[in-house]
């Protein structure tokens, strides 16, 4: 079977708004959402695909299961700490998080569709229930614990017609981590052999293995964090994969080793039309820069908001003044949406006067900056409404200050 094609939803940018994809979104929008007529009801997950502009629910006999090609949104409602009892009449009793799941090969229209339709399921809410964007292979903690047996991907979707495949799908991928105690960063690399060095350590996941390779430089700050990564991508899979701890030298090449299934993935060789022309070589230590430079990341504010007078209806994005790494009280503007990047997470704060137009646009605003600030692509994205914050958000606020105005317009 020919591989589908990727459509790189990656690409989405702010020029989706005004085109035929918004008009036939819009369109599907404003004939109402019969699937959103008892969601959100009673304590339960529930699942739906983005077909053709429509929302399809997914069988339950398949939760867990995600095709690469698709797009969905999941909705799961229970009851919060300390509320005993509770009915659809006394909605203060329950509580939603709605996550909308990207496949790597979902097209522009099943995720402009599905930032729309989760907007709209969160209207229909009442503005109660916190968003999360999930992508494939970056899903969050919360969103993988709904699944006890684990996440398992597809390959095909609905854009190919390959409904019917069911081959599990895991994509190869090359972590490195780099610092000192209290100070280590996690990156995606490139699954080449020459992306890494002696003095870091790097986490390659296959699916089934999980290898943690340490440099023989490495310090034992890096090697601890690599190995708690590694095993709690296992945890991820309810334990269906195997961790292997290996040292530079180790095996290297030596084909009755668990190592050669490291090292398949990671050539030492460069080919052109089948001939060797070259080696790929594990760069030295200093290779990354000094453990000691790695500097921690200043989180960063910005608001999305209408404008009036000469901007009147256009939406802009603006960077907002922090002092301390934390957020001003005074600088979460309720008539507006402000976006917060932590450095590992961005949050959409939605204030409770915001329009319509600037709560549509959140999610887009939010990838266009991931874009432009080249910022990973695949960044936890949490929306919620002011007053419901997480106290993970709350974390990043601080004290009302004199004055916390708008400094870069993007």
């Amino acid at each position: 079977m020919e591989k589908q094609k990727k459509y790189a939803w990656q690409d989405t940018n702010m020029s989706l708004f005004g085109s035929d994809v918004e008009k036939k979104i819009k369109a599907a929008a404003a004939d109402g959402e019969e699937q959103w007529s008892d969601a959100g009801q009673k304590v339960e997950l529930r699942i739906w695909r983005i077909e053709q502009f429509k929302v399809v629910e997914w069988p339950r006999s398949k939760y867990g299961s995600f095709h690469e090609g698709d797009t969905y949104i999941v909705l799961n409602t229970y009851r919060p700490e300390g509320v005993l009892d509770g009915t659809a009449s006394n909605p203060d009793a329950l509580a939603w998080d709605v996550h909308f799941w990207i496949g790597e090969y979902s097209t522009q229209d099943e995720y402009g569709t599905a930032a729309y339709k989760t907007v709209e399921l969160d209207c229909k809410l009442e503005d109660a229930a916190i968003q999360h964007r999930e992508t494939m292979g970056h899903e969050s903690e919360l969103f993988r614990s709904y699944f006890a047996g684990g996440i398992r991907l597809l390959e095909g979707g609905t854009e190919t017609g390959f409904t019917h495949v069911e081959e599990e799908v895991v994509p190869v991928r090359l972590f490195q981590v780099k610092g000192t105690a209290g100070n280590l960063v996690l990156r995606e690399v490139k699954k080449k052999r020459d992306q890494m060095n002696s003095g870091d350590v790097f986490v390659l996941d296959t699916g089934g293995m999980i290898f943690v390779w340490s440099g023989a430089q490495a310090n034992v700050h890096e090697k601890r964090q690599g190995g708690e990564f590694a095993r709690g991508i296992k945890s991820s899979r309810s334990g269906r994969a195997e961790v292997t701890f290996m040292e530079e030298g180790q095996s290297d090449g030596d084909p009755s080793s668990e190592s050669d299934e490291f090292w398949k993935h990671l050539p030492g060789t460069r080919k052109i039309l089948g001939l060797s022309v070259g080696e790929i070589k594990i760069k030295e230590a200093g290779a990354a820069g000094d453990d000691e430079a790695v500097k921690t990341f200043a989180p960063r504010l910005y608001r999305i908001h209408e404008g009036s007078g000469l901007h009147g209806g256009a939406v802009r994005f603006s960077r907002q003044t922090m002092k301390a790494g934390k957020v001003p009280r005074n600088s979460l503007l309720s008539g507006d949406v402000m976006l917060l990047d932590t450095g590992f997470q961005v949050f959409i704060w939605v204030g409770t006067g915001a329009s319509d137009k600037e709560k549509a646009r959140s999610f887009p605003y939010a990838h266009k900056y991931l874009e432009d600030e080249k910022r990973p692509l695949v960044m936890s994205v949490t929306r919620m409404l002011e007053g419901k914050e997480t106290r993970k958000f709350l974390e990043f606020v601080g004290p009302a200050i004199a004055s916390a105005g708008c400094c870069v317009v993007m």
